[in-house]
């Protein structure tokens, strides 16, 4: 919307760019940031320090760790809390001063936050700030406000806990069942408002003990079981808060009415941070993030600078944990919530283990150059090519012309359907480009096949496979990439081209297709045409690799050695 003003305006100084995590469905498509700002999101606060935005629209990002000096304005359209909003305005303190140009001053426009929230908000971190000692007694008046609901009944508390720290596969359905009761007179005995009441001192015990029992040494084991059982009821009690917005609701009117006028400065006094919150109603609960935003997420809140790839480290974690039976058993067993009181324990100790792993690997290499030459042996082949299929995608094309550039990673096709010499139409040709792209998607690193260059490197084009094409009207490229799409989807299965891209080219006055394809998560059998001089079409269904420069089927026992090394663990491997 700010961008379509500037463009009505014909306004040329301004240039805008947006900051948010994840996807959004924009206009019937989908966007990131990168490609609503034209760059990667790693580059947006270098970008925004450039002259030639001025505007950055922020959705959940930078509210924290943005050092940005020359930030003057602000404009809120969310809610500010609590130390949210002493971080999220605290960007623009930033001082300016540079070749002569200094920044003045500052500007919040804020439309949803009142003045004495945000003067609350800043209060306890304006002055000197201190943190009261804890009172260890907090937590026997916590447990006590819940005795008033008759929910807790002593001798359940001990059966339930006696089977949370008991072992074996039937122990989640019996630890259910003991807390039933106790579920059953929430819900029955309590009204609406005591329910919430009954959560909100619930959830303030637990998290009261879970802190406390880490600075002070408890000998109560009467409060530790009440604390496992009441941590065990509070993942079935919750309450879903979540409002939602129909649809069909739109906004036709927007009425901006002024609602303060006056200062918001600070006395300056003594502020108290309290470590334990006591006061009723919700605390916040963080929404689910996709795992595609957990990098990036904690990069910003860690000031860490991990690759979305480094996750590796995690996944490994959490891959052998799935193989584990017993998890398998408890993940098959339980809720989400109850499984993820399991889950915490089983991953830190399996973050600690692969890190005791990953650090002798790391020192094992550096100490031994014998197995650094081993490891650099069993690794170069792999590296160099994916680093040559990669540089293959966005390279300039000429550079994979030549009569010597087919390599086990490149293969020319003269043309997708069409004899080379008479331009005749002969679909049994397109079996040869299938062929080549499932080998690629069958090898470690994938490959990419140019549709439209000779065996000998020179560029033949696509228009003889044009001049076939008998739909007027349609452009001739966007139905080349959807006959390239609907043949690949016949053949292999709509999963196989979801490892295709497809980038049409035009070189020497001709168009040519560089078709890149990616190493497929499993393995992929291709339906080909073959037809010998004379004989009949014949329909066959068959696994193709690479190898040197050239592409073949195996056969059934070869195929299943190959998956065995390939992708290890798959049925097909077996």
């Amino acid at each position: 919307a700010l961008r379509k003003y500037v463009n009505d305006k014909g306004y040329t100084d301004v240039g805008v760019l947006v900051a948010f995590s994840g996807t959004l469905d924009l206009d019937g498509g989908t966007e990131t940031e990168s490609s609503m700002n034209g760059f990667p999101d790693s580059q947006t606060p270098a970008e925004f320090d450039g002259g030639e935005w001025q505007i950055l629209v922020v959705a959940e990002k930078y509210q924290t760790g943005f050092d940005q000096p020359k930030l003057y304005a602000m404009y809120v359209d969310k809610p500010l809390n609590g130390l949210a909003a002493v971080q999220t305005l605290s960007r623009l303190n930033r001082t300016y001063d540079r070749d002569g140009v200094r920044k003045d001053g500052t500007f919040v426009l804020d439309f949803r936050n009142d003045a004495d929230d945000i003067r609350a908000a800043f209060e306890p971190w304006y002055g000197e700030t201190v943190a009261p000692p804890t009172d260890p007694n907090l937590l026997y008046d916590t447990r006590h406000a819940l005795d008033e609901f008759g929910v807790l009944w002593p001798e359940e508390i001990e059966r339930t806990v006696d089977l949370l720290l008991a072992k074996g596969a039937t122990v989640t359905q019996r630890v259910h069942a003991a807390l039933a009761p106790a579920i059953d007179r929430f819900l029955y005995d309590l009204e609406e408002d005591e329910q919430e009441r009954f959560r909100d001192d619930l959830g303030r015990f637990v998290r009261t003990y879970a802190f406390l029992s880490q600075v002070v040494a408890f000998t109560d084991i009467k409060l530790e079981r009440d604390y496992l059982y009441c941590k065990a009821l509070a993942a079935f009690v919750k309450a879903d808060g979540s409002v939602a917005v129909h649809p069909d609701v739109e906004l036709t009117h927007l009425k901006l009415e002024q609602t303060f006028e006056g200062s918001v400065t600070l006395d300056g006094t003594v502020g108290e941070v309290v470590s334990i919150f006591g006061g009723t109603g919700k605390m916040h609960e963080p929404e689910p993030e996709p795992l595609s935003n957990i990098i990036a997420m904690l990069n910003e809140r860690f000031g860490t600078s991990w690759d979305p790839k480094d996750r590796v480290f995690y996944d490994t974690v959490a891959e052998k944990l799935i193989e584990r039976s017993d998890i398998q058993q408890q993940a098959s067993a339980n809720s989400p919530e109850n499984f993820g009181l399991i889950l915490a324990k089983e991953f830190q100790s399996g973050v600690l283990d692969q890190l005791g792993t990953s650090e002798d690997m790391a020192l094992a290499y550096i100490d031994n150059t014998e197995l650094q030459g081993e490891v650099l042996k069993a690794y170069l082949p792999f590296i160099q090519g994916k680093a040559k299929v990669a540089h293959q995608e966005h390279c300039d094309v000429v550079e994979l012309l030549g009569s010597d550039r087919e390599s086990t990673f490149l293969e020319y096709k003269a043309t997708l359907r069409t004899h080379q010499d008479s331009g005749e139409t002969f679909k049994p040709l397109e079996s040869a480009s299938l062929k080549t792209i499932a080998a690629f998607m069958n090898g470690h690193e994938g490959g990419t096949l140019l549709i439209g260059v000779s065996d000998d490197g020179t560029v033949h084009g696509l228009d003889s496979d044009y001049a076939n094409h008998s739909k007027q009207g349609q452009d001739q490229r966007d139905w080349f990439q959807q006959h390239l799409s609907n043949i690949i989807s016949t053949s292999m299965g709509d999963a196989a081209v979801t490892n295709v891209r497809a980038q049409m080219l035009h070189v020497d006055g001709h168009d040519i297709c560089r078709v890149q394809v990616y190493p497929s998560g499993f393995p992929v059998d291709a339906t080909v045409i073959k037809q010998k001089p004379g004989g009949p079409k014949e329909k066959v269904t068959e696994f193709y690799v690479r190898g040197l420069n050239g592409t073949k089927a195996l056969d059934v026992v070869e195929k299943q050695k190959y998956i065995a090394q390939r992708w290890p663990g798959t049925p097909e491997a077996s």
